[in-house]
């Protein structure tokens, strides 16, 4: 939000919001044909720029709005990511790609409001072969925090990555582009040099005066955290010293967001409640509040948001259900909101060809080009596996025989989400089990995929089984730290079509039990398994993506293909005319819920098929599962298809 009434939002569908009215009523103003990153800059209630992909060119752009996203204009270059603005012209960027632990972060600046870029010539703290030139190289795994402003660059450096405490808050700042760099160790708190080391990116009221959250963390033998405090130092001379802060909060898990309002008062959650500091962090109050921040698996705070001190907003989930709150009294009460869509006009995209080609951003590239280190570990017994830089995801390659298993193994911290898939699909199945051999997956129930919260920083092992000796195509995906999912992409070729997914899908090559219009193209397994058994009544939940250019198919393409079947609607995805149709079907206790969408483009007929299958709730002894969230998993359905691409 950018005061008490005009904001900003995502859905969770890529759609970008705007409100005027403190969240009430929001008006759609995503531009249509667009490839977004869910991303962007806002610097009040009129005046955004998105990252986007530009199809035409290949490459990124940026979109530019000066009336609240009722036009943009389209400049045929920019970051990625990581925009800021300090006012209409002038601006900088911090772009970051990640993999096997590590993060290579590339600046860029522009003066003419995001119609060209230009790199930042920063020298790094330390020089690198291979890398381009102004790269700052930093360990992810070790959540080092990276911080720049045309004032200063701040590193300071996290103990996640070796699990050994440094026993201060190690960082480096340069005040002249990396020309040179002031090393600090600053001291922690008396009884705190046990603890690890886990620092948030420093914030800055003004030129001078600054505040740096540091996370301290306490494990026990087994890999869990013991102790989760968050403490404060403070500057007043741009960063070139700090000093710590006597209050600190007990209870405050890593990644938890800190929030500062236009008043500079400082706002979390600490121990399932909100707490406030209004002194910039030098003391803090935990709130009476009549709303439950409590987190759990199945409810947590995924934004908090204050614009002074009284007014903001908080948008909880709980059983993948979003819901809006607001305060007005600083948050001793919230209201919960009931935020309604209203139609407007289409926002327009006017694209400027005056604007020269502007010098390329740079992003970090190494020859050759990046490859997976896959070496025997005698000791462990397995094949070691260590991404790629850049990479957090790895496709390997292998093959089942008659000589045994095939084991992996990786290393990964305590709370990172991985997700694993075997593309040849029902002929195989994964195992995956910590170094303390405590199983992740459900030996009752052995599938091809698995994904889930890793319990403990460790080795992960991955065991690919099989019935026959086979060749398999075998995906593990580890999210950065704090990053729920990670995206990919189904790309067709012949038919010249793309679908996104997120890592919450395994592709796998098996044929749904339909029969679908065309080739099927992709299968896509929804694999989360809070939305399965045994908390709920769902069995198995997937997407398939077919196509046809065979005439007969073509010109019967929208109709339903069966008894039963039937026509629900129009809908319009990216600018293609879709025709909805559901049919369900029951046998021996079970239900299968099927949700097509159907479009001829270009003389050929797409089809993307939802199937739901689901057991009679009444198959179950009472009290023991739930009924799953259709409109929840239907949701995650939809975002795939509002993805679809066709040329």
């Amino acid at each position: 939000m950018r005061d008490t009434h005009v904001g900003w939002a995502w859905s969770d569908t890529g759609r970008l919001l705007h409100t005027a009215d403190g969240g009430k009523t929001w008006v759609d103003r995503t531009p249509a044909g667009y490839q977004q990153t869910d991303s962007g800059f806002f610097l009040d209630a009129q005046t955004a720029w998105l990252p986007v992909y530009l199809s035409d060119s290949s490459r990124l752009g940026l979109l530019h709005t000066t009336d609240g996203g009722a036009s943009w204009a389209e400049y045929p270059q920019g970051p990625s990511s990581g925009l800021k603005f300090k006012d209409l012209l002038n601006g900088w960027a911090v772009s970051g790609d990640v993999g096997a632990g590590n993060v290579y972060f590339s600046l860029s600046q522009t003066s003419d409001g995001g119609k060209t870029w230009a790199p930042i010539p920063v020298k790094p703290q330390d020089g690198e072969s291979g890398l381009p030139p102004g790269t700052i190289h930093l360990c992810n795994i070790c959540n080092d925090a990276f911080y720049y402003d045309p004032g200063r660059l701040i590193i300071v450096y996290g103990d996640l990555g070796s699990m050994e405490p440094s026993g201060s808050v190690s960082m480096e700042v340069s005040f002249d582009l990396g020309k040179t760099w002031q090393k600090q160790n600053l001291p922690l708190p008396q009884g705190e040099t046990g603890a690890l080391v886990s620092p948030n990116q420093p914030i800055f009221y003004n030129d001078q005066e600054g505040l740096l959250p540091i996370h301290l963390l306490k494990m026990s033998p087994d890999g869990t955290y013991t102790e989760q405090r968050l403490i404060f130092y403070a500057t007043s001379d741009g960063g070139a010293s700090w000093s710590l802060l006597p209050a600190k909060l007990d209870n405050v898990p890593l990644f938890r967001s800190i929030q500062v309002d236009s008043s500079q008062d400082v706002f979390t959650i600490c121990d399932n409640a909100l707490c406030a500091s209004h002194d910039r962090a030098r003391t803090w109050q935990t709130i009476s509040s009549d709303l439950d921040f409590s987190q759990t698996d199945t409810r947590s705070v995924i934004v908090l948001d204050f614009v002074d001190s009284s007014t903001g907003w908080v948008l909880m989930m709980q059983n993948e259900t979003t819901s809006l709150y607001n305060t007005t009294d600083g948050g001793l009460h919230w209201t919960l909101m009931a935020p309604l869509l209203v139609s407007a006009v289409p926002p327009t995209v006017t694209i400027d060809t005056s604007i020269p080609t502007p010098t390329t951003v740079p992003t970090p590239t190494l020859e050759p080009t990046p490859t997976p280190d896959v070496a025997y570990d005698p000791q462990a017994k397995a094949d070691r596996v260590k991404f790629a830089l850049y990479q957090t995801w790895v496709e390997l390659k292998g093959a089942t025989s008659n000589t045994g298993d095939v084991r992996y193994v990786l290393s990964a911290m305590q709370g990172q989400v991985m997700s694993v898939s075997i593309l040849q699909g029902p002929s195989f199945t994964v195992e995956v089990a910590g170094a303390d051999k405590k199983p992740l997956t459900d030996a009752l129930n052995p599938q091809p995929y698995w994904r889930g919260v890793l319990p403990s920083t460790q080795d992960y092992f991955v065991t690919v089984r099989s019935q026959v000796e086979a060749p398999f195509d075998l995906r593990i995906a580890i999210n950065p730290p704090g990053q729920e999912t990670q995206n990919f992409d189904v790309l067709d070729a012949q038919y010249s079509v793309a679908l996104g997914y997120s890592d919450e899908f395994a592709p796998v090559d098996y044929q749904l039990p339909f029969d679908p219009r065309g080739t099927p193209l992709a299968t896509l397994y929804f694999i989360d398994p809070s939305f399965y058994y045994p908390t709920t009544n769902l069995i198995e939940a997937a997407l398939m993506l077919t196509a046809t250019s065979d005439p007969g198919v073509v010109s019967t393409c929208t109709q339903v293909s069966r008894s039963g079947e039937t026509v629900t609607g129009q809908v319009s995805i990216n600018g293609y005319a879709f025709t909805r149709s559901e049919f369900s079907g029951a046998a021996a206790g079970n239900r299968y819920d099927q949700v097509f969408y159907r479009t001829v483009w270009q003389d050929k007929c797409f089809e993307v098929i939802f199937l739901v299958h689901s057991a009679n709730i009444d198959n179950y002894p009472p009290g023991t599962v739930v009924e799953f969230d259709r409109t929840a998993l239907l949701a995650k359905f939809e975002a795939v298809l509002a993805t679809f691409v066709a040329k």
